[in-house]
């Protein structure tokens, strides 16, 4: 239970060590966010996208910019901060939990990439489809898309996390 209780807290602080790190710094400083984001959406959806210093990444062609706002940063503290959670149960040692941190660092990393990039290709549709939601104004539709997705991907990043800790692990007999 100690050891549970020490993991945690450990999770606590990298989540705010990320928050304030994210508050601090400029959209060049998220580049290992922001790029391979931008390079998923422009893959999705055939726009080029380019590094624009001290801005983000910019489709010149659809005239959307992918910024600091952009790079899911608070996707990726509450993806890490729910699989450590969910993943408690696993751990017993140093080792274990270090395993946990990692493992959910991971995932919470490349799954804020995806589910960012999923976010970013649906609001470069709905804006080149104003009329769909007509009723909300352009930040509402973009604010309610942003809940509804990551809401989404939480709850698929933590059906996936209880699957593979369900799946029985492959032992390998040598002779």
């Amino acid at each position: 239970m100690r050891m549970k209780l020490c993991v945690l807290t450990v999770a606590l602080l990298v989540m705010w060590g990320m928050k304030r790190h994210y508050a601090d710094v400029r959209a060049d400083d998220l580049w290992s966010l922001l790029s391979p984001t931008a390079r998923v959406v422009g893959a999705v959806t055939g726009s080029a996208f380019a590094m624009e210093p001290g801005q983000g990444f910019l489709s010149r062609e659809r005239l959307f910019l992918i910024e600091k706002s952009c790079a899911g940063i608070n996707f990726m503290i509450a993806a890490f901060g729910m699989l450590t959670f969910a993943s408690r149960r696993h751990i017993g040692s140093c080792i274990s939990g270090a395993r946990v941190l990692g493992v959910s660092l991971f995932a919470s990393y490349s799954a804020a990439v995806l589910v960012n990039a999923v976010r970013i290709t649906i609001a470069m549709w709905l804006a080149g489809h104003p009329t769909v939601l007509s009723g909300l104004s352009a930040s509402e539709v973009h604010r309610v898309e942003g809940i509804a997705v990551y809401f989404g991907g939480l709850m698929l990043l933590y059906e996936v996390a209880q699957r593979c800790a369900r799946r029985p692990a492959l032992v390998r007999n040598r002779p």
